[in-house]
């Protein structure tokens, strides 16, 4: 049986055109089905390879799989029910004390 996983990565769009050189980076999340953790970078690594495009000004542009930035195991069930289900969780350590806003 297999488990789900969210998985964060890091995608950079690189420009190939002669009049400028420019880099943009795109963070995604995505789900990825897997039997083990182990095999979520073999099946990533397979599934984005290098795409060529042309860009809203007609430059190609290559976008290039960077890195897995982190992988999440999905424990609630998002087949019964797609509300308000985690896919994707952090923890962040801080070292000093951090004031939150609570306006909103």
């Amino acid at each position: 049986m297999y488990k789900i996983f969210s998985v964060k990565l890091l995608f950079e769009h690189i420009s190939l055109s002669d009049t400028k050189s420019s880099k943009i980076y795109e963070e995604t999340i995505n789900i990825i089905r897997a039997v083990k953790l182990e095999d979520v970078d073999r099946l990533v690594k397979a599934h984005y390879k290098d795409v060529i495009y042309k860009n809203i000004f007609g430059e190609d542009t290559k976008i290039r799989l960077v890195m897995i930035l982190d992988v999440f195991e999905l424990v609630d069930n998002i087949e019964e029910s797609l509300d308000f289900v985690e896919v994707y969780s952090q923890h962040i350590v801080a070292d000093e004390e951090v004031a939150v806003d609570r306006s909103f």
